[in-house]
């Protein structure tokens, strides 16, 4: 026997039969990690432009007839100088603690500058006029917010992000990239801006939903009827959490948007929309969805977004990032982040 095979097999003693058991275990846990990670699912949803037509030409005539409804309020040069990122976030009238949070943290004039990035909030009208007085003293002490003639209701917030669509088409042109997100999520805004300057050609990117089956309980907020989308399954399409949209992707997705009505769940409404546009979804595991992941420093460092956040944990997330600059994270964070995460 050769002498360093005498070494090896005196330090590391399995018998030979062992190895491929090893390897098999290793190779799992390999796959394990792959999959919980959500690198395995980045892999899958590059193929999908495979399953895609190309998309048309870009049509102004159709996009001017989006039936949106008029806006009320709407941040005056907001985008000049333009963006990089435009941050579209949905909310509700009496969600003011959660803008407030944004405002001070990721949204905040010094993260917009790290970020090349501009944070606007996208509202209809609130039921109560004390609501509706006090929407438009914060708009304008804080010339952020976006508001359209209807009203603001859970199963309106398709035709609020079909509102912020159009509204960035048309007044915030020269942003290269959209971000729609929720007012409880956290974006780490100068992480993602450098990742989006890496990218090119259209993109919509985002969480992945695959293979989901629409509701049909007439009971439930999520309903959808067979005569608004009569599939058995809807198409891939990024969770409405936070997804990123190029400007030209934005386009050819809105100009698909027919009359009237819509079905409620409205990232997946995009997702039909993307996929009749010939947009396939990118997947990319650091937007979270709806998982709510670990509220640790290192998560936040290597998180696009995190979901699930009260104005408080959002101080706390933001104080953790500023703090955090040179601070060394170990390997594997994402696949501790999404572990340990819930949602």
């Amino acid at each position: 026997m050769r002498p360093a095979v005498a070494v090896c097999l005196r330090l590391f003693p399995f018998h030979r039969r062992r190895w491929p058991v090893l390897v098999l275990f290793f190779s799992l846990s390999l796959l394990i990690i792959y999959i919980v990670s959500g690198y395995l699912e980045e892999r899958l949803s590059q193929t999908l432009p495979i399953f895609y037509s190309t998309p048309s030409d870009l049509s102004s005539s159709r996009l001017l007839n989006v039936p949106v409804p008029p806006l009320l309020l709407s941040p005056v040069k907001a985008c000049l100088p333009p963006p990089f990122l435009l941050i579209l976030v949905t909310s509700a009238p009496s969600h003011r603690d959660r803008r407030d949070a944004i405002r001070q943290t990721w949204g905040s004039l010094s993260s917009s500058t790290s970020s090349a990035s501009l944070t606007l909030f996208v509202l209809a009208v609130p039921k109560s006029p004390a609501e509706r007085a006090a929407l438009v003293h914060e708009a304008v002490t804080h010339r952020d917010i976006i508001q359209a003639n209807f009203t603001d209701s859970y199963q309106n917030l398709t035709l609020k992000t079909l509102t912020g669509l159009s509204w960035a088409l048309g007044k915030c042109q020269e942003a290269q990239y959209l971000l729609k997100t929720d007012d409880d999520v956290f974006i780490n805004a100068v992480a993602l801006s450098k990742f989006l300057r890496e990218q090119n050609g259209l993109l919509y990117l985002g969480r992945v939903h695959w293979h989901v089956s629409p509701d049909r309980d007439p009971e439930s907020r999520h309903y959808t009827s067979q005569e608004l989308y009569a599939g058995d399954h809807f198409p891939p399409y990024c969770s409405g959490t936070a997804y990123v949209l190029s400007q030209a992707a934005a386009g050819h997705i809105l100009q698909e948007a027919g009359i009237g009505p819509w079905p409620t769940v409205e990232d997946v409404y995009v997702g039909i929309l993307a996929r009749a546009a010939g947009i396939a979804p990118r997947h990319t595991a650091r937007l979270s969805g709806s998982m709510a992941i670990p509220h640790y420093s290192c998560c936040y460092q290597t998180m696009f977004s995190t979901h699930g956040l009260s104005p408080r944990s959002m101080q706390e997330a933001w104080n953790m990032l500023k703090e955090a600059d040179n601070h060394w994270c170990p390997p594997f964070t994402m696949l501790f982040c999404k572990l340990l995460g819930r949602g």
